[in-house]
């Protein structure tokens, strides 16, 4: 395995473009200082690999550029750019690794973390009886002959970037080690014929088996691991889902949930009632659900807040942990996706001295972002902000926060009772639910108050209509109420892999969106890249249907009259419903109209 080490690689290089002959030459003048240079910083760090450093490596460390011809751009000359022109060179895959895709038990089992280290080598998973190889070095032909005939299954080598490789081989056999160890710890060798199949019933092999305590070292490396690795990859929430005969574990990114690891369902408990411990809940109650939260330290420095609900199913305790980062749930309230006269009315309400602003929308539709980044905004030393949330999602100094506690009959209505006498100048009610909280809610704004709520009603007129079937009087509605907001959350096109394409607007126009037939349009979509994993989409952004109640609005709201007949005079007087702010996005290449339909269906 000499390739990298060579100069056929400089050769290579120098033939497809990527260093040009001046380059080659400093490359060669500096080789040797460089290569030195390198292996006293890999003495410092620990690093302890015989091919380090190689050609890769140096050419890397020397901060070199190219400029695109199509472009003109110019580009850093780094290891994944120089892999990327070895694959095309000796004519292998070239593919960034992306953990969601590989195979934990095919990564871990097939060779050692020792022999996958040393060699560079890393199975993925695999595919139509093949086994996909990642491999660092184009000329190891040799190894993968003995992982063949070891396995007996036929290799197709990928070529990675050896940084790809290490890191995953660190994270799944580090990961891989810990939850074989639980298992082992857990499942005796007499209990081998036991089922557990949760809270239907269960089978038990009295003859005895060891309980794996959530302080073994085995479960908390894995669960720091899963805390990890779900802020690697963005996820917003975590799911622990026990099964019949095993345990899963799921990310949600960008709305969509992706089956992470297979475990053993020996480990599930474990994993559960170590979770349960870190957020001070009640290890031994396995039949009631359960909500807590968790504080850790990320990676980057920052914390972040981890939410958390257990319930109880057929086969055992299911987790699930939302991941709050500040930085997603405190934004400027320019940034989350208004329209430039949707952010005008909203600033309005936000600068009003009382009344109710309520936002609708269901659940995961990002209300709890609007509402934080609002009272954000608003907040100052000279303002009392209380809030009433069930429970409380992210913690902030300059917000009183009161979380509703039904076991001890702290309800929104019974806080709300109370907490005028705390002088409040902005409350936010985490959800209206029932008449008395909905009175309190308005004598509040009656009294000077400048009230932020969310309802669930699927769009911004029928908040009214829900606020007449909970009981309020229709004159106390429009006296007090500023304006709704109905939002959602669609998914944005991964700038990574966006490009243009044209369509017939016949189609668009059938299914409702505001276009002329007979058009070509030139619109955006994703084609699928490693970034986004092949989904074309890369985060979401809101859209908003902002209705403020005007004059006219308040005379109707004691007419009794339909919501349909509501939204229809707002639309008159300029309001956007939640389609053609999509459709604005749409064209705006920030989301596709497949997107758009799939969220605003009615």
């Amino acid at each position: 395995m000499q390739f990298l080490q060579s100069d056929q690689l400089l050769d290579l290089l120098l033939r497809l473009r990527i260093i040009s002959l001046q380059q080659r030459q400093f490359i060669e003048q500096q080789r040797s200082r460089q290569q030195q240079k390198l292996l006293r910083q890999a003495a410092k760090e620990g690093i302890a690999d015989k091919n380090y450093p190689d050609l890769v490596d140096i050419i890397a460390s020397l901060n070199l550029t190219v400029k695109s011809k199509k472009t003109g751009k110019e580009y850093a000359i780094n290891e994944e750019l120089m892999m990327r022109a070895v694959a095309k060179g000796k004519k292998i895959p070239f593919r960034r690794l992306d953990p969601l895709e590989l195979d934990m038990k095919v990564a871990t089992t097939t060779v050692s973390k020792s022999f996958a280290s040393l060699q560079s080598v890393l199975p993925l998973k695999i595919n139509n009886g093949m086994l996909e190889m990642a491999i660092y070095h184009p000329d190891c032909q040799p190894i993968l002959a003995d992982i063949e005939k070891t396995n007996q299954i036929k290799i197709t080598p990928i070529i990675a970037t050896r940084s790809d490789i290490r890191r995953i081989i660190n994270e799944f056999f580090g990961f891989q080690k810990s939850i074989r160890a639980a298992e082992n710890q857990f499942t005796s060798d007499n209990s081998s014929d036991a089922l557990d199949i949760g809270n239907l019933e269960r089978y038990i092999n009295i003859s005895g088996s060891q309980e794996l305590t959530s302080s073994d070292q085995h479960i908390k490396k894995a669960v720091n691991h899963i805390f990890h690795y779900a802020l690697d990859q963005r996820a917003s929430d975590i799911h622990i889902e026990p099964k019949k005969d095993l345990s899963l574990v799921r990310f949600r990114i960008d709305g969509l949930l992706h089956t992470i690891y297979r475990l053993p369902k020996a480990v599930h408990s474990a994993l559960v009632s170590r979770i349960k411990f870190l957020s001070r809940l009640d290890i031994a109650e396995k039949r009631r659900p359960q909500d807590g939260r968790i504080k850790i330290g990320a990676r980057s420095g920052k914390d972040v807040e981890i939410r958390l609900s257990t319930i109880p199913v057929s086969f055992g305790e299911k987790v699930v942990m939302r991941m709050l980062d500040s930085d997603i749930i405190f934004r400027n309230i320019d940034g989350i996706g208004f329209s430039e006269r949707d952010l005008k009315v909203y600033k309005g309400f936000m600068q009003s001295p009382h009344g109710i602003v309520l936002v609708t929308g269901p659940t995961g539709s990002g209300k709890s972002t609007t509402l934080y980044s609002t009272l954000k905004e608003i907040a100052t030393p000279e303002k009392n902000v209380i809030t009433v949330e069930d429970p409380v999602e992210m913690i902030h100094e300059e917000f009183n926060q009161i979380a509703v506690q039904p076991a001890i009959e702290v309800t929104f209505a019974t806080i709300l009772r109370n907490i005028l006498r705390q002088d409040p100048d902005i409350i936010m009610i985490g959800e209206i639910r029932d008449k008395e909280t909905a009175a309190h809610a308005v004598q509040a704004a009656m009294t000077g108050h400048l009230v932020f709520s969310t309802l669930h009603t699927n769009d911004a007129a029928s908040s009214i209509t829900r606020l007449r079937d909970l009981g309020l009087e229709p004159f106390l509605i429009a006296s007090t109420l500023l304006g709704c907001m109905a939002q959602r959350l669609v998914k944005t096109i991964c700038p990574n892999c966006k490009e243009r394409f044209r369509v017939q607007s016949n189609e668009l126009a059938r299914l409702g969106f505001p276009v002329k037939a007979g058009k070509e349009l030139i619109l955006f979509r994703g084609k699928g890249c490693r970034e986004c994993r092949g989904t074309g989409y890369k985060g979401r952004c809101g859209i908003f249907e902002v209705m403020p109640v005007s004059p006219d609005l308040k005379q109707i709201i004691s007419t009794q009259m339909q919501s349909v007949d509501m939204k229809k005079i707002a639309i008159r007087e300029g309001m956007t419903t939640l389609r053609q702010d999509a459709w604005q996005k749409v064209l705006r290449g920030i989301t596709t109209w497949e997107e758009v339909l799939r969220v605003t269906a009615e």
